[in-house]
C-alpha cells in the first residue's frame, strides 16, 4: 500500500512538473510576441525566453502550430472564467452583469500586456491561416458570452439580431484598443470612453428591435 502511495505521488509530481513547464513555455511566447513582434514568433526563441533547451520545448510542442492552439486557449479560458466570476459576482440583473462585463474588458485595455500582445496576433494572423482560425473560434466564444447577456436584457430579439449586437460590442471594444489602450495617444480618454461605451451599448440593445413594432 505504502508503495502505491508513493507511485502515486511520483505520478503527481510529474503532471505538476510538467504543467509548470507547459505554463512557463506559454508565458515565454507571449512575453517573445509582446516584446519582439511575431516574426521572432519561433521554437528557437520561445526555448530561450523560457530557459529552456529546444529539445525540451519540442518533447511537449512539436510545432508552433500546436503552441499556439494551447496559447490562445489558456487566454481565452482566462478571460471567460474571469467573466462568469464577474457575472455571478453582479447579482441577478442582467443589465448589471452586462455593464461590469463591459467595464472589465475595457479596463483591460490599461494593461501594456493586453495593448500590445492582441494587436501583434492581429498581425500574427493576417500571415498564417491556423492563427487566423484560433483567433476566430477565441473571439466566437467571446461574442457567445456576450450573446447570452444581449439575450437577457431583451428576450425578445432573434437569436440573429442579438448575435449582430454582440458582435458589435466586440468590434467596438476591440477598436479601442489602438486608441485608449496602455500607451495610445488617447490614452487619458479610456475611463471616458468606458463610460460611454456603458450607457450607449445598453441603450442599444434595450432599444433593439422596437422600430419592427412602430
Amino acid at each position: 500500500m505504502q508503495g502505491t502511495r508513493q507511485k502515486s505521488r511520483a505520478r503527481t509530481a510529474t503532471y505538476e512538473k510538467g504543467q509548470a513547464t507547459i505554463n512557463a513555455i506559454l508565458d515565454a511566447a507571449a512575453e517573445v510576441l509582446i516584446d519582439q513582434g511575431y516574426k521572432k514568433l519561433t521554437l528557437r526563441q520561445i526555448a530561450m525566453q523560457a530557459g529552456i533547451k529546444v529539445g525540451n520545448l519540442t518533447y511537449y510542442y512539436s510545432n508552433k502550430e500546436a503552441l499556439l492552439k494551447d496559447l490562445l486557449e489558456k487566454i481565452l479560458f482566462s478571460y471567460l472564467d474571469e467573466m462568469d466570476r464577474i457575472v455571478e459576482a453582479s447579482g441577478d440583473s442582467p443589465q448589471v452583469q452586462f455593464v461590469a462585463i463591459i467595464e472589465y474588458l475595457i479596463e483591460d485595455l490599461h494593461s501594456q500586456r493586453t495593448t500590445h500582445f492582441f494587436p501583434e496576433l492581429w498581425a500574427l494572423a493576417n500571415h498564417d491561416t491556423h492563427t487566423s482560425e484560433l483567433m476566430d473560434n477565441m473571439y466566437a466564444a467571446e461574442r457567445a458570452a456576450l450573446q447570452k447577456l444581449v439575450e437577457a436584457i431583451k428576450p425578445e430579439l432573434g437569436k440573429r439580431q442579438a448575435s449582430q449586437l454582440a458582435l458589435f460590442v466586440s468590434c467596438s471594444i476591440e477598436g479601442m484598443t489602438m486608441f485608449v489602450g496602455a500607451g495610445k495617444n488617447q490614452e487619458d480618454n479610456l475611463q471616458a470612453m468606458k463610460e460611454l461605451a456603458c450607457t450607449s451599448f445598453l441603450q442599444l440593445i434595450e432599444q433593439a428591435g422596437e422600430e419592427s413594432h412602430t
